[in-house]
């Protein structure tokens, strides 16, 4: 992974913080020894959107979270990681989905979906470029489901493993969808880098669970 790639401040922060709130001070202390990240113990990136975070330090965090909790035990902490980097991003940048949920109230609610997905597209494209400049991102919708397709996400570059790893960003979409639809949708990570493909594809149900 190139070390000049840099994601922003605000990403890193609520992973360490979540992470902090999970395991606690030590835990997370334990954890940035190990990932050779011992320059961000007690001192958190600011609360800004300035890619100054170079993107193999949050590789680099995950990776060492795979190694020490394994592909099961890291999951749900990733889980949670994707959910609260959406949730404190809508309490603390309101200004940049606010208007997403009252503009399309009144839609149908496989269109708030899409307009969802393209907020997600539209910030992920911001806060993590993609390595060569183009976009990351292909959107397909179908009868019963959308099809999100990420070219350039960091999480399973330079990782085998026989499932899916990129369990953040199921937290983060499931999270979102719910949020802006008020129903929970099964977010499915059915292809992944990790495994061997050349991207990273997340299915999205139109049919929400409850």
């Amino acid at each position: 992974m190139s070390k000049e790639r840099k994601t922003d401040n605000f990403s890193m922060r609520i992973t360490l913080e979540t992470l902090e709130n999970i395991i606690g001070s030590n835990g997370l202390k334990s954890i940035l020894n190990h990932s050779h990240l011992q320059h961000y113990i007690n001192n958190f990136p600011p609360d800004n959107d300035d890619l100054e975070i170079p993107l193999e330090d949050i590789h680099s965090l995950h990776f060492s979270l795979l190694e020490l909790f394994g592909q099961k035990g890291v999951r749900s902490l990733q889980l949670r990681i994707g959910q609260e980097i959406c949730r404190i991003g809508i309490e603390r940048r309101s200004g940049i989905v606010r208007a997403l949920k009252v503009g399309s109230r009144l839609l149908p609610e496989s269109q708030r979906m899409r307009l969802a997905l393209e907020k997600y597209i539209e910030q992920a494209e911001i806060r993590q470029p993609a390595s060569n400049g183009a976009s990351r991102f292909l959107l397909d919708e179908h009868d019963d489901f959308f099809e999100l397709t990420d070219r350039d996400y960091h999480m399973g570059q330079g990782l085998q493993s026989e499932t899916p790893v990129c369990n953040d960003i199921v937290g983060t979409l499931s999270y979102l969808l719910k949020w802006v639809t008020g129903h929970s949708h099964e977010v499915e990570e059915i292809k992944c880098r990790a495994m061997g493909f050349p991207a990273d594809v997340f299915r999205i149900n139109k049919n929400h669970m409850d």
